[in-house]
């Protein structure tokens, strides 16, 4: 494929260099052809002027001699010469390519090893590389590396000078997506990409509301991290998330009617502090529950191509034994909340889509993390089955089997889904996602409308995920000391 011309004026030696060098040969060239015709022509004249026969013949054998002297030694010395001249620019230009590649393959395995690439917040495409724009012009750089165009810089053809390299400036440049052209604030940080999936009303948005609000006040300040919103529209998004965390709301993810919108969204925002170099970058995102399960979105949910961990909220009330037992002891806001979906039918819908935007086989899609989350444990009694109560009594009664506490959880809540008929929901999950692990929580922690937050669980299953997707995350956000595998317990032995 030919490379894209770039709106830049190449470098030196990638260009004229070259054109220089053939100029300045062929300029010696012709001067030997020069002076061979003026000799020529100092023969011709002397036999039309009005010198005597001895005169004509000195300067026709004078003439003769010194063409021959140009064709012989003006030949061999141009010859030399140009040799030399080939050879000195040569080893200047090999010195010079060697120097860019080494500086190109820097560049390139410093983004590879670090794990950063571009996730566009908008159309979820991935790009190693964004577009970035000329701060002078506005010009648009398809391809800011190390090249023919500049090796530490590129010169715009505007004459603005570029950093090419993530060492001397680059990501402090505007950037656009290179898919979908929206505005990116990317600023060459590792992206840690967690959707959180689900059918309508199981709790997505009411638990990516607890975890942010937990994350960024809580868990970041007491690990004397700073976090920074990624543009204003995530700032205003995180004003409504506090708003609804003051007022125990949850606001419905909206189903975009536009074809033009994006049908997921996502809250981002950057974590800064001493263990993270490069920044990190945190994506969280949320779809309606009714277009994820319909596969009805507007874009081509590109996420899950590149996500390093996945959320599946279980809404038990939405499991027909658990409804049938427990409709009576709930709320009405939260019998209206209760979602509709079959788990199962959630399930084979979003492993389908994984094969449809990754084209990964069932083996490879069984490396990503799934943490299968069972939410509003708050009503109708089902803490006393999965909550922590349930869970310390567990160990307390066969310390021997149960040492971990949520090891325990993720046992306690496997008894829970098969004692309702969900075997076959966990025989999938374990069937296709081979690291896998389940989690109990409440977001709101009460009845929706009825006061303040009070979460319950939220981030263990978010700190299990964010440590498997990045090794500081894993060191640092250790508040949780997560066993590296389930221990298996039998039924008759629990």
């Amino acid at each position: 494929m030919a490379a894209v011309l770039q709106p830049a004026k190449k470098s030196y030696f990638f260009g004229k260099g070259y054109r220089d060098v053939g100029n300045t040969i062929k300029g010696a060239w012709r001067r030997n052809f020069v002076s061979l015709r003026k000799f020529k022509n100092n023969i011709t004249m002397s036999r039309i002027s009005g010198d005597g026969r001895t005169t004509r013949l000195f300067k026709l054998v004078l003439n003769v001699l010194a063409m021959l002297s140009v064709l012989i030694y003006g030949s061999i010395i141009t010859a030399v010469v140009s040799v030399i001249n080939i050879a000195v620019v040569f080893v200047v230009m090999a010195v010079i390519y060697l120097g860019f590649s080494i500086i190109w393959l820097v560049d390139r395995l410093y983004l590879i090893r670090k794990h950063i690439f571009t996730a566009c917040h908008e159309c979820k495409e991935k790009s190693l590389i964004p577009t970035y724009i000329c701060p002078r012009c506005g010009a648009q750089h398809t391809n800011l590396t190390p090249g023919v165009y500049g090796i530490l810089k590129r010169r715009c053809n505007c004459g603005e000078k570029l950093p090419t390299t993530f060492f001397n400036g680059r990501k402090n440049l505007d950037a656009i997506c290179p898919h979908c052209g929206t505005l990116l604030s990317n600023r060459e940080a590792v992206p840690i990409c967690i959707p959180i999936v689900g059918g309508r009303s199981v709790g997505k948005t009411a638990f990516i509301t607890a975890f942010s609000k937990e994350f960024i006040d809580e868990v970041a300040p007491a690990k004397s991290w700073e976090t920074e919103f990624y543009n204003d529209a995530k700032a205003d998004m995180y004003k409504e998330i506090e708003q609804d965390y003051r007022m125990g709301s949850t606001r419905m993810t909206d189903r975009p009617q536009d074809v033009n919108k994006t049908s997921s969204i996502s809250f981002s925002f950057f974590v800064k502090g001493a263990p993270f170099s490069p920044e990190r970058l945190v994506h969280v995102y949320d779809i309606a529950g009714e277009v994820f399960t319909d596969n009805s979105e507007n874009e081509i949910q590109k996420q899950y191509e590149y996500c390093q961990g996945i959320v599946l909220m279980v809404d038990p009330f939405a499991i027909p034994k658990v409804r049938n037992k427990c409709e009576g002891q709930l709320e009405p806001e939260d019998v209206a909340g209760i979602g509709k979906a079959d788990i199962n039918e959630i399930v084979d819908s979003f492993l389908n889509k994984l094969r449809e935007v990754t084209g990964m086989s069932d083996k490879n899609m069984s490396s990503v993390p799934l943490a299968v989350v069972i939410g509003k444990i708050d009503s109708a009694g089902i803490m006393d089955e999965i909550g922590d109560l349930a869970i310390k009594s567990q160990m307390d009664s066969k310390p021997e089997l149960f040492k971990d506490y949520y090891d325990t959880m993720d046992h306690l809540c496997r008894k829970f889904l098969k004692e309702n008929g969900m075997e076959s929901f966990i025989n999938n999950v374990d069937l296709k996602f081979k690291d896998n692990r389940y989690f109990a929580c409440t977001a709101i922690g009460h009845t929706r409308d009825k006061g303040q937050y009070n979460p319950q669980g939220v981030l263990a299953p978010m700190q299990w995920l964010f440590g498997k997707a990045d090794s500081k995350m894993y060191h640092s956000w250790n508040d949780i000391k997560f066993s590296r595998k389930i221990p298996k317990i039998t039924e008759s032995a629990a």
